[in-house]
């Protein structure tokens, strides 16, 4: 992998990347963080709930490109305070895609498969219109209608069930309750494809390195569908550490207390994403197994 960001640096491209601690940001500092072309700041360094310190740091860094990775992404905590969500998805992106229209400067931003309502019966297609059941999918969806609106040069991928080394996500979630002695009920209603943190941070450099033309909408995940279910039944076959007398039960979304509406669909139609590469992306399990073994290893 590394040699697409190696690639990447060789052009010698001023890079600010904002979210440094993420699920992807922290691929793209693993990667690029020893770089003096490349500046990537953390929550300490800019917080997104006060957004008016954005335009001075494009403008004194001068970047060609913007890697926003930083997001509100608890979605049940987006239902309790939908103005922190709103802050940090919504006007601190508008904030940022002005910024980058002023300096001329390429916005690459992460979205989501929850600004859909999950009711298609097929995959989703880029140009399908969003309606998202969700404040976190609202927040996000408001967010990217404010990269467009700004005129800025931008990427916008939509990423479907990230999961990682880094933060929280499912992965984590499922080997941590495999330790504990309480058996399992998981969502076996709501399909998707995962895809890892450093799969979406090959791609970008992918886009970056290949000059595509911007002002697009990409649809971000892996070949293959699972439902939550099917998937924590593959991590509990991978993983090694954990323990074997726990049961994983089935159950429907209507039996699984939440506060946030998730979409039942989130399938993404990856045919666009796989032109503009020229390669077909990875079945789900040949990307996620090794996060689940790292994973797995370290707990």
């Amino acid at each position: 992998m590394t040699n697409y960001f190696d690639k990447l640096l060789m052009r010698n491209h001023r890079i600010l990347i904002f979210g440094k601690y993420g699920q992807i940001g922290s691929v793209f500092n693993e990667y690029l963080g020893r770089n003096s072309n490349v500046l990537q700041l953390g929550r300490k360094d800019i917080d997104f709930l006060h957004s008016v310190h954005i335009p001075k740091i494009v403008r004194e860094f001068n970047p060609k490109y913007i890697i926003n990775t930083s997001a509100y992404t608890d979605v049940n905590g987006a239902e309790s305070n939908p103005d922190i969500a709103n802050e940090i998805n919504c006007n601190a992106v508008k904030i940022l895609a002005e910024a980058a229209k002023m300096n001329n400067s390429t916005l690459i931003h992460y979205s989501t498969d929850y600004v859909f309502d999950g009711e298609k019966k097929t995959r989703y297609h880029t140009s399908d219109k969003p309606n998202p059941i969700n404040m976190y999918g609202r927040t996000k969806y408001r967010g990217e209608k404010k990269i467009i609106e700004s005129g800025c040069n931008f990427f916008i991928f939509r990423i479907s069930w990230l999961v990682s080394e880094f933060g929280k996500n499912f992965v984590k979630t499922i080997l941590t309750k495999l330790n504990e002695d309480s058996d399992l009920s998981i969502v076996d209603d709501q399909i998707g494809s995962p895809i890892s943190s450093n799969l979406v941070a090959e791609i970008t450099c992918k886009i970056i390195i290949n000059n595509i033309n911007t002002k697009k909408i990409f649809h971000l995940s892996t070949q293959g569908e699972v439902s939550w279910y099917h998937f924590a039944l593959y991590i509990s076959q991978i993983a090694k550490n954990i323990n074997r007398n726990i049961i994983i039960n089935p159950i429907k979304t209507s039996k699984y207390p939440s506060r946030a509406f998730r979409p039942k669909n989130s399938l993404f139609d990856l045919s666009e994403i796989e032109t503009v590469i020229k390669s077909q992306m990875p079945f789900w399990k040949d990307d996620i197994t090794s996060i689940i073994k790292k994973l797995d290893f370290n707990s």
